[in-house]
């Protein structure tokens, strides 16, 4: 396994290690294919110039060099060699090549980042253990999948990777197709479950290769492939630099990934000049909510003055509930020249969705949050768990109950959308509890994001209800009084 210095935490020194491809089957570019080629597993290993060499010959003529090259940015270069020294052709049968395994960070990861794609040279294709268990919608489960094959000789590059670090394994040359299968890990020793009783105890990773088609090797000829492999965190800046799309391993494609990768500059830009991450989230937080107030303020506005204009509203429609097309153009006749929008309540908060999820894209995958601290909250990338319940093993985790309640509080302060049935109020008003459950075991630092972006709505909902609004009536064409004649 491969094992390096990460980002290091001052208050833990136990949270600056990190262990890739630990307790896998087989090692980064390792051989699988059979016994032609695989021999007795065991390479002879020699210190070169530039790096190291592992050789192996075989008894059918054939010779294995491979050739490693330690680069600076986490980059190895390496070189996979077959070389017939026989006098005879030798035949390379279908041969997996170790991409490497996707494996827990610790005993408490629950595998739920774990996930292995590749790259066609166009975008990248990503599988996970949903894709593996292949469960179906509500009761129905669907037949577990037990391998991943993908390909057709635009493989560029193949990924492993847990939550914040990755490895990726490049050719120079496209390779044929991907494989992947599901492994069972290694479970925790009962010293380890002594040690630790909360640990996860079944865990699991995904293992990949290169597929490699049948060749054939004349005699006193060699075939040599070379690679370039990135063992390492999934930092955004250093994975850009490092070139041939490795950046792509991210996450941050698309429409959202654009934001996803302004966010995080931008945390890191407050972070160099010395607010510490806990503190950079807020204060990116008070920024765009800054930058949305407006929005969000006539929003509140209109949803008022929509609440106002309802008796009104529904005496329209009972006036022509017999002619639909002329109670809508009445309806928005109406609206318009009360200068109202039934798109008014919810058209700021969808211009504000794209950053949303650009934040929870970036905070779930961000490494500079590993190790970061505020307050109770010793890691951000984890939940800010303070205790267990004796009995239960159940994490008490307070930023998420925190979210929840200041969800609530704001529900309750929100105005009730025109013509929603009172059940419905009712229950929209408890929906965040929700999101409490779906959020509890998220990281820390995506649970103080939102408790924030709640408290500043609130204090807006406030604001904006401390300053009433005239709701004055302007009555449709139809129902307007005629005019005295002068």
């Amino acid at each position: 396994y491969m094992q390096f210095v990460g980002r290091k935490d001052e208050t833990n020194v136990n949270n600056s290690l990190a262990t890739l491809n630990r307790h896998a089957p087989l090692p980064v570019l390792a051989l699988v294919g059979g016994e032609d080629i695989e021999g007795d597993g065991n390479y002879q290993l020699t210190k070169t110039a530039t790096g190291l060499r592992a050789e192996k010959a075989l008894t059918n003529g054939l010779t294995i060099i491979k050739d490693f090259r330690f680069e600076t940015n986490y980059l190895i270069n390496a070189s996979v060699r077959f070389e017939n020294r026989s006098l005879q052709p030798v035949h390379l049968p279908t041969r997996e090549l170790i991409i490497g395994t996707a494996t827990p960070m610790g005993q408490k990861d629950e595998s739920l980042h774990l996930g292995f794609e590749w790259y066609n040279g166009t975008k990248t294709e990503q599988i996970a253990e949903n894709w593996f268990a292949n469960k179906g919608f509500l009761w129905f489960s669907g037949t577990p999948r037990t391998e991943y094959v993908a390909g057709a000789s635009n493989v560029f590059w193949g990924a492993v990777n847990n939550q914040f670090f990755t490895i990726i394994t490049g050719s120079t040359n496209p390779v044929n197709q991907v494989v992947a299968h599901r492994i069972d890990l290694p479970a925790p020793s009962l010293a380890e479950l002594a040690a630790d009783p909360h640990a996860y105890t079944r865990p699991f990773g995904f293992q990949a290769a290169f597929l490699m088609p049948p060749a054939l090797i004349p005699a006193k000829q060699a075939v040599e492939q070379h690679f370039e492999i990135f063992a390492g965190p999934k930092e955004y800046k250093i994975l850009s630099r490092v070139g041939d799309d490795f950046d792509k391993v991210m996450g941050f494609n698309g429409f959202f990934g654009f934001f996803s990768k302004a966010l995080l500059l931008s945390m890191n830009a407050l972070h160099a000049i010395g607010l510490p991450y806990g503190l950079a989230i807020i204060a990116i937080t008070v920024i765009i909510k800054t930058i949305f107030w407006p929005l969000t303020r006539a929003s509140t506005r209109s949803m008022k003055r929509m609440a106002a204009l309802q008796p009104q509203i529904k005496a329209i429609q009972a006036k022509y509930k017999e002619e639909p097309q002329k109670m809508n153009a009445k309806v928005m006749e109406f609206m318009k020249e009360n200068k109202v929008s039934p798109l008014g309540g919810c058209l700021p908060m969808l211009l504000q969705i794209p950053v949303f999820i650009g934040f929870y894209q970036m905070l779930r995958s961000a490494i500079e949050l590993r190790g970061a601290h505020l307050l109770w909250a010793s890691d951000l990338s984890q939940p800010d768990t303070i205790f267990y319940i004796p009995g239960l093993n159940f994490p008490v985790n307070p930023l998420p109950l925190i979210m929840g309640a200041t969800q609530i509080w704001q529900a309750h302060m929100t105005p009730p959308s025109p013509g929603m049935d009172p059940v419905q109020q009712k229950m929209m008003k408890y929906m965040p509890l929700m999101m409490v459950v779906f959020l509890y075991k998220f990281s820390a630092g995506l649970t103080l994001y939102w408790t924030v972006q709640n408290l500043l709505s609130i204090l807006q909902m406030k604001l904006t209800k401390d300053k009433p609004t005239e709701a004055v009536v302007v009555l449709p064409q139809a129902a307007r009084p005629p005019r005295k004649a002068k």
